[in-house]
């Protein structure tokens, strides 16, 4: 596996350019002519792909044989806030990236990747984003690590009073609770609710003809929805996931929802939950899919996430 150690510079062209690193779908090393934001820092940019299975998550698409009962599904939705990214360097040494804030997809503290564009069965907007972008200083890094979720800091906050990315209110449940750190909507074949479906309280606008994957943070104390709790909420649901061995200069990192899903029956949902996945412990949907992003769940071990790998 090759790795990428920035501070080096080509020179033999116009002027010097100096190589960033780029985890691109099209595999290319990049250099660029943009300088450093600051002394011994390069520009680092990281890309995303959501599939299922070997074929790319598009709006408008369906895809056959999905989940347990193998389904046809069509997406509705598909964003994902990500935070504490961090690059391996070759000596184990886990370097922060530091963001870079551009009023759209990113803060300091967190990134939302967009792979809806609106149009077909898709929620949303036409905007989309599959990238992170930040900085880091001069290494020899061999890997990455990030997390899905935000910031305990940032998570419980009024998003109508929130600059971007943290603005949209579709990504948010009440304030005790917070954000959706995946907002996962699916239309299904030959959906099947249970008695009791859709009736949790302050989860409305389930769709019963669909199948939702919303991990966010559960069991967050008792008081007012629109208060934030006192302390951090006893399932924080922030999964954590490591490519030790990244060729960071040619990989994407890719998210497949076939493998997310695999232990699933998507054309059910269990009596008295909303539809799919919200994360509450007392939800049997979210049995496999909560072991698939690597996070216990009622007391049991993840048996390894599945959900992340290197594409």
């Amino acid at each position: 596996m090759s790795a990428h150690i920035f501070g080096r510079t080509l020179s033999g062209v116009a002027g010097s350019l100096r190589c960033g690193i780029t985890l691109a779908a099209l595999g290319a090393a990049a250099c660029t002519s943009t300088p450093a934001t600051k002394a011994g820092l390069h520009p680092v940019q990281i890309s995303f792909d959501a599939r299922v299975g070997e074929k790319p998550l598009k709006c408008g698409e369906s895809y056959a044989n999905v989940g347990s009962s193998k389904a046809t599904i069509l997406p509705q939705d598909f964003r994902i806030y990500l935070s504490e990214v961090r690059l391996i360097a070759r000596d184990g040494r886990e370097v922060p990236l530091a963001l870079t804030p551009d009023d759209q997809w990113q803060n300091a503290s967190v990134a939302l990747l967009d792979f809806e564009d609106g149009t077909g069965n898709c929620n949303g907007n036409k905007a989309m984003n599959s990238v992170v972008r930040g900085s880091a200083p001069d290494g020899d890094y061999v890997g990455l690590i990030f997390q899905i979720g935000i910031p305990y800091d940032l998570n419980h906050k009024d998003p109508t009073l929130a600059a971007a990315p943290l603005n949209y209110t579709a990504l948010t449940w009440p304030w005790r609770i917070g954000y959706k750190f995946t907002t996962i909507d699916l239309e299904t074949a030959n959906k099947t609710a249970a008695p009791g479906h859709g009736k949790m309280a302050g989860m409305p606008g389930m769709n019963a003809s669909g199948f939702s994957i919303h991990l966010g943070s559960t069991e967050c104390g008792a008081g007012s929805p629109m208060t934030p709790p006192d302390k951090p909420c006893e399932n924080p649901n922030r999964p954590t996931f490591r490519l030790e061995k990244f060729d960071i200069a040619r990989q994407t990192v890719v998210l497949d929802l076939a493998a997310l899903l695999s232990g699933t029956d998507v054309t059910v949902n269990a009596p008295s939950s909303a539809s799919g996945c919200m994360a509450f412990v007392d939800d049997d949907d979210c049995i496999a899919i909560m072991d698939r992003f690597g996070l216990n769940f009622r007391g049991k071990a993840s048996s390894g996430q599945t959900f992340v790998k290197a594409g």
